[in-house]
This record gives C-alpha cells, structure tokens and sequence, in this order.
C-alpha cells in the first residue's frame, strides 16, 4: 500500500486533532478553597523562650524574620527560630517561634506575621489573646506559693496515735 503526501497530510491532521481533544477533555482536580491568612497565639513557654503559634492560609513555613513582635516598652523584635509541623488537614501548621533572650522578662503586646515580604500585608493576633497566653505563661512560670513546713530536726511527733516510743 502505497501513500501520497496528500493522502497523508489529512490523517495526521486528523490524528494530532483527535489526541488534543483527549489532553482538551482531561477531568481537572478540584481546587481546594482557598483559606484567608491568619495567625492564632495558642501558648507561651516563658522558661524555654518560645511561642506556640497556629498559622493557616499560608502555602509553607514562613521564615523567621516574617515575625513581629512587640513588648510592653514598644520594643520590636523578630523571632530568633522557627519550627513547623507539617500542615493539619485543614490546612493550618503549628509552629514554634523562639522568643530572643531577654525579651521573656517584658510582656508581649502585639504579635504579627508578614505575609507576602517584610512590607507587604499582615496577619496579627488579637491583643485579648496575647493577654490570655501571657497571662497563663506567667501563671505556669510562678514560683509556689505555698511555704513548705519547717523541718522537725528528727524528733517524733507529739501524738504518736497511742504508741509508746520509750521501749
């Protein structure tokens, strides 16, 4: 059998039309919703320097310096560190952010991450939430409040339930 080029011009015109409509037809996946940026304080450990944050709408690991922070003297200061679980299924991570030596002493008053670079938009934990983790981290951080009872330098106490020690 024998072909021209004018007999084959149309089959593969024919052929490349038929395989562009089967990638054309291809089903797409679904896009996730997308979910608005926001930045949650959930705990504070003041004698390891370090807060708990919940970050959600964010593609991966923002890097360290895209948190802000502020004390009660006004002072702004980054996070030193970062440490990311892998996302949940809703999309939100968890992440723990180290809090520089000697910030630990001054309450925080505000918390904020840049989302898209250091000058772009912000998502910014509310002050009642701070209050409440800083307040619960100081809580745990306290020392007890109870004295403890003074030592009895060895001897029995006075009522011994009716038992005679004498013998």
């Amino acid at each position: 059998m024998h072909m021209d080029r004018h007999t084959a011009a149309p089959i593969v015109v024919v052929t490349l039309l038929v395989g562009v409509a089967v990638a054309w037809a291809k089903p797409k996946k679904e896009p996730t919703p997308k979910v608005p940026p926001s930045l949650h304080l959930r705990a504070i450990d003041l004698a390891h320097r370090l807060a708990l944050v919940e970050v959600a709408g964010v593609a991966k690991p923002p890097p360290a310096n895209y948190f802000t922070m502020t004390d009660d003297r006004e002072r702004h200061y980054i996070a030193q560190s970062i440490h990311c679980d892998p996302p949940l299924p809703s999309g939100a991570r968890t992440c723990e952010l180290e809090i520089p030596v000697g910030y630990e002493r001054h309450p925080m008053t505000s918390l904020e991450l840049h989302l898209r670079g250091l000058h772009g938009k912000v998502a910014v934990v509310g002050a009642d939430e701070i209050r409440a983790a800083w307040a619960a981290a100081e809580q745990a951080h306290a020392p007890p409040t109870f004295a403890p009872a003074p030592p009895d330098g060895g001897a029995p106490p006075a009522d011994l339930g009716g038992l005679d020690m004498t013998r």
